[in-house]
């Protein structure tokens, strides 16, 4: 029995509906890191998500979005997400109508409805912020080239430094990640926790969710982990979190190529997802040189 009701109803998100929207988002060939049921169920407090079947091939993900501000406007508040087929124009108009702005369209979406939109009045414009950073496989794994220099120095330095281990993660080693991360988070300022709730929320639920990733240890001692999942039938892997603990040089270079040396060869890219208008984020991910990024779309009304 079917865990979503039809629009115009919608769901909360609950570990219920796992393998029902599990099996629909490995379908989907979008490539867009938060059409998973995991970054969903691991976000859906953020952004209080609910969810709702619009048809056999079509999920509407709706959500409410802390205060962001956009070419000009304030786009806090509800927002949808059409995760499959090009919805109907009707029920677009519909969901406008009710003071939600459309987030996240994908590229095929947006070749297939932008013009009728536009004819509309609505306008469209790239989310820069939100796209995610796409990369080859064998390029995180095997670091050559002089646009990898100084990340194989950082990871030569940390093998030079200490005795490297990697672990795969998994039930043995999910407390040695939460040490890590435990660490980390004593790292940040006490108002500023970022992603920690979800990471912890993510290990926590590692096994029913299940995620992938790596354990790195120096010494001995658990220094960083990486954690993420399989999507587009395998070919794709998505970081959905990576954290280190600071003061090991080269930790992070360390842990990246650890996890891209780990997966098998029917993954061609790793997607590591969005820097969120972040300008160091934004460098840093572009110092590992993207091939290409999921591009991703926003739709808000004329007079917004």
């Amino acid at each position: 029995m079917s865990q979503l009701l039809d629009y115009p109803q919608f769901s909360a998100i609950d570990m219920d509906m796992f393998q029902e929207v599990t099996q629909f988002c490995r379908s989907l060939d979008s490539g867009i890191s938060e059409f998973s049921f995991s970054n969903i169920y691991l976000d859906s407090k953020k952004y209080q998500y609910t969810l709702s079947r619009l048809s056999p091939d079509s999920l509407i993900l709706a959500g409410v979005s802390p205060a962001r501000d956009f070419e000009g406007m304030n786009l806090g508040g509800r927002f949808f997400s059409i995760m499959g087929e090009t919805p109907r124009l009707e029920v677009v108009e519909e969901l406008f109508g009710q003071g939600y702005y459309w987030k996240n369209m994908s590229h095929q979406i947006y070749t297939q409805l932008a013009s009728e939109l536009e004819e509309k009045g609505y306008r469209i414009f790239e989310d820069r912020d939100n796209f995610d950073y796409l990369y080859r496989r064998t390029d995180l794994a095997n670091l050559q080239g002089k646009s990898f220099h100084k990340k194989k120095n950082l990871v030569n330095a940390f093998t030079s430094n200490y005795a490297s281990e990697v672990k795969p993660l998994d039930v043995y080693t999910l407390p040695a990640a939460r040490v890590v991360l435990e660490s980390w988070r004593k790292g940040r300022p006490e108002d500023e926790p970022g992603d920690y709730n979800q990471c912890l929320w993510a290990l926590e639920n590692f096994q029913t969710l299940g995620f992938s990733g790596v354990l790195v240890l120096a010494d001995g001692v658990p220094v960083g982990f990486s954690l993420g999942e399989f999507i587009q039938g395998g070919t794709m892997f998505v970081v959905l979190y990576e954290k280190g603990i600071n003061g090991y040089k080269g930790v992070y270079q360390f842990v990246n190529r650890a996890q891209a040396l780990n997966l098998p060869p029917t993954v061609e890219l790793i997607n590591r997802e969005q820097d969120l208008g972040n300008e160091g984020l934004r460098q840093a991910k572009m110092t590992y040189r993207p091939i290409d990024f999921t591009k991703k779309y926003l739709v808000v009304p004329a007079g917004r």
